[in-house]
């Protein structure tokens, strides 16, 4: 399963930023929901509102303002700190996906790990690869592809009716 993992990502590595971008974004969105409907599924998930936002501003925060921040904050810093203790690649990641999981799971058990361990290891991953060219390609791939994350499941969820 591990070599499997390791040999799917390194196809990642081979593509180009636009078709990285998108392909990570929708790719984490459904390991992230596969993930959830099964921790739903053995856990029991307590009911409660999504959001305290209308849906509007519910887009604004999910698409434009959390990835850009997240990247920022979440990837870009860890991977910096790391990169400056001469860690691999793969230790730029496991931290930033810590850090980035650390705030996702005070939302509960599926959050943090669906989106928190998932998520984060996906962008943690993006901007890790993206880093080694540049950090304006590494930020903007990250984000983007972030966007594309939350854009999904914000439809997702207004479609089935999050926000009443």
């Amino acid at each position: 399963m591990v070599t499997w993992i390791k040999k799917h990502f390194r196809g990642h590595l081979e593509r180009r930023p636009w078709g990285f971008c998108w392909r990570i974004g929708i790719e984490s969105t459904a390991v992230s929901l596969s993930a959830a409907a099964l921790l739903a599924l053995l856990f029991e998930v307590p009911e409660r509102e999504f959001l305290n936002f209308s849906i509007g501003e519910a887009f604004l925060l999910l698409i434009v303002v959390a990835p850009p921040l997240e990247t920022l904050l979440l990837q870009a810093l860890p991977i910096f700190i790391v990169r400056l203790l001469k860690g691999s690649m793969r230790i730029q990641v496991y931290v930033s996906t810590a850090v980035f999981a650390s705030l996702h799971f005070p939302e509960g058990l599926v959050t943090g790990i669906a989106a928190g361990i998932i998520g984060g290891l996906y962008f943690g991953f993006a901007y890790a690869h993206w880093r080694t060219k540049s950090r304006w390609k590494s930020f903007w791939i990250t984000t983007v592809g972030h966007s594309i994350h939350n854009a999904i499941a914000f439809l997702l969820l207004a479609v089935f009716g999050a926000w009443g």
